[in-house]
Parts: structure tokens; sequence; C-alpha cells
């Protein structure tokens, strides 16, 4: 961890210096190299072992995000908003005939027929948007909030379907467009859990000291935070609109998790 550039944050809340370092840059260009390597290594498993779409887009969902895990190396914290801006702006404008390989290793089949990659797209939008929110107002030790929700989205979601597809085939539903199951549903409640709980411990106690009271960690508010958030992302999910998914859950479930956080104690403006 960049210790001495922690510090400095904690001292200068709210105080945000929009210059750059080369820190942020070189913070930057990692970020993107992981991102780029999550899709190279998603595409060359899919065309070596000739793998279904569905099974590299799951990789991608589940590990890409994760990029923002370079976010606490920032001198400057709202540099790493415009990690997720750059792929907004490639997946904005791909479309089926520039279609990289890697983008099409993401695509559903419905992004192929509409030649567009909508559910990267808001995947990557709302990692934006989220990380613009508690970066640019100087409240990045608040981070933990926005990972948690960002990691419900990324292994939730994306252990939902392949869990859903495989053991709920005979019991889903159609719900606003989308099979929906029982063992979906269950799967991103569990993995939504797991994720946060590993957001919190990352960007929570080990970055800031948050949920940490005379050196013990308090596992207590982090498992209710965490319980919650995965409960409302899985009723999100389960009620939102095909192909919304990826801006309604990670987005509902930072605001229900901000609020819970607030009444009790560990979210403090």
């Amino acid at each position: 961890m960049c210790s001495a550039a922690m510090a400095r944050r904690r001292d200068t809340a709210m105080q945000i210096e929009f210059t750059i370092e080369l820190l942020d840059l070189a913070v930057f260009f990692v970020a993107i190299l992981y991102a780029v390597l999550v899709l190279t290594i998603a595409d060359l498993a899919r065309r070596k072992f000739n793998l279904r779409l569905e099974f590299t887009r799951r990789i991608i969902h589940l590990f890409a995000g994760a990029a923002i895990w370079t976010v606490p190396y920032f001198p400057h914290p709202w540099v790493a908003t415009f990690v997720g801006l750059a792929f907004v702006i490639m997946l904005s404008f791909a479309n089926n005939e520039r279609f990289s390989r890697f983008f099409a290793a993401m695509a559903r089949p419905e992004d192929l027929e509409n030649q567009s990659v909508r559910g990267p797209l808001w995947y990557a939008v709302s990692i934006t948007i989220l990380t613009a929110i508690f970066t640019f107002t100087g409240y990045e030790r608040l981070y933990f909030v926005a990972a948690a929700a960002i990691h419900i989205m990324m292994f939730g979601d994306g252990m939902s379907a392949p869990i859903g597809i495989r053991y709920g085939a005979d019991s889903s539903r159609i719900i606003l467009g989308s099979k929906r199951s029982p063992q979906g549903s269950a799967a991103l409640l569990v993995f939504g859990f797991l994720g946060a709980i590993l957001a919190f411990w990352y960007f929570g106690v080990l970055t800031y000291g948050v949920f940490v009271l005379a050196g013990e960690i308090q596992w207590a508010p982090i498992v209710i935070l965490a319980l919650i958030g995965a409960i409302t992302g899985t009723l999100v999910e389960l009620v939102s609109p095909k192909g919304t998914d990826n801006v309604f859950l990670p987005l509902a479930s930072c605001v229900v998790i901000l609020v819970t956080g607030m009444f009790l104690g560990v979210v403090v403006f």
C-alpha cells in the first residue's frame, strides 16, 4: 500500500487536488493493463478450447471489475474514474463490424444482434459512476461502500446466471424479459455477500482502518452491511428489466449500504 499517500489523504479530506503525478499515471496504466489482460485471457481461452461466449463473458464479468483494487494506490483517487471511463468510451463506439475479438468475448447474443455490447457497457458505466461519486467529492475513504456494491455485481450477478442455467432450468420463470430462478437468485445472494465481505476487508479494514476498534476487526457491521447489500442486489436483479441489472443492482446496493452504514455509525461524513 502507498501508506504515505493514504495518510496524506486522511489529513486532507475534502481537499481535492486536481493535479496528476507520475504515480497516478503508472497506476492508471496498471489498471488498464489488468483489464485488457482479463479480456485477452478470456478470448484466448474461448478460441483455444472452443468455449461458449457465455463462459468467457462470465469470466470477464467476475474479474474485469477488480481493476478497482488499484484505487487505493492513486495519490489522487479521482484519476481512477478514468479507468472505467476509458472502457465506457471504447464500448460506446463498438459495433458488430468493428468488434475486436476482445469485445466479442463479452457480448450476449442480443448484443451481437443489436450491434452493441450493452451489458458490458452498463457494467463499465456503473463502476465509473460509483468511483466518480466517492473520489471527486473527496470521500474516497468511504469507497468501501461503492466497492462492496461493485463486488456484489461482479461476483453475485456473475455467478447467478451460470448456476441458474445449470441447476435452475426447470424452475426458471420469465420476469420482465429475463429468466430468473431460485437457484440463480440464491447464488447471487451468497456470492454477492462474499464479494461484499471481501470489499469491506480490502477497501475498509486494510486501506483506511474502517471496521477496526482498539486493534480488533468489528465483524458484526461488516456482516450486516454485506448481507443487506447482497439482499438488496438480489431483489433488484430479480425485478430489473432485461439488460439493466448492471445498472440498477450496484447503484441500489450502494445506496442501501450507505444509508445502513450511516445508521450503524460506520459511514461518517
